[in-house]
């Protein structure tokens, strides 16, 4: 019985094999590296900042505290909103008041948060892949820091499509053979308190 290599011994998930590697491009054959797909925010109050290792540190924090100053505006608007609709209502009860100011502030309520409305504030997601992740690790310590921000990091993996391009191939615009390389991403999600 062979000895296990150290791939194998130190798996990060228990039972799983270790992906095979690339095989090598061919002699004068070059990589044309496509963009790295991207998706979609999960959620209509979120926004995706992408990150590469050459963003400017000063660039990425502005963009991201001027989104979360963007999403508290429009949450303190639906709010006003809410209080509104509440002292329109001249024929309420002041107990019926009580209870949908109540209702309205409760976790798991009809809404959340009539006073400031950080709840429905959103949050920024700033995400990177290779060599972006440690601006990645530098913009969440940043916010970190701020007395008014939550940060959570969330680790994964993005497969980005290459083309191995043949010599001859290149003058003619031929698209080649694809290949998929697994690159390493994090997501930095930056929340107001």
């Amino acid at each position: 019985m062979a000895p296990e290599s150290p791939l194998q011994a130190h798996s990060q998930v228990p039972g799983d094999a270790p992906k095979p590697k690339l095989p090598p491009i061919p002699k004068g054959s070059t990589i044309r590296r496509r963009p790295i797909p991207t998706r979609p925010p999960s959620t209509h109050a979120s926004r995706r900042i992408y990150v590469t290792a050459r963003t400017p540190f000063r660039s990425v924090t502005t963009r991201v505290r001027k989104q979360l100053d963007k999403n508290l505006r429009s949450a303190s608007a639906s709010s006003k909103a809410f209080t509104n609709r509440l002292a329109g209502d001249k024929n309420a009860s002041l107990d019926d008041r009580v209870r949908a100011i109540s209702a309205r502030t409760r976790p798991g309520g009809n809404g959340s948060g009539i006073g400031i409305g950080l709840e429905d504030a959103g949050e920024v997601v700033v995400l990177g892949t290779g060599h972006a992740i440690q601006r990645i690790v530098e913009v969440a310590l940043f916010f970190q820091k701020q007395a008014d921000c939550v940060v959570q990091l969330t680790t994964g993996s993005v497969g980005a499509v290459d083309d191995v391009v043949e010599e001859g191939d290149e003058e003619w615009g031929g698209e080649g053979q694809e290949r998929v390389r697994m690159m390493s991403s994090l997501e930095a999600s930056i929340k107001l308190r």
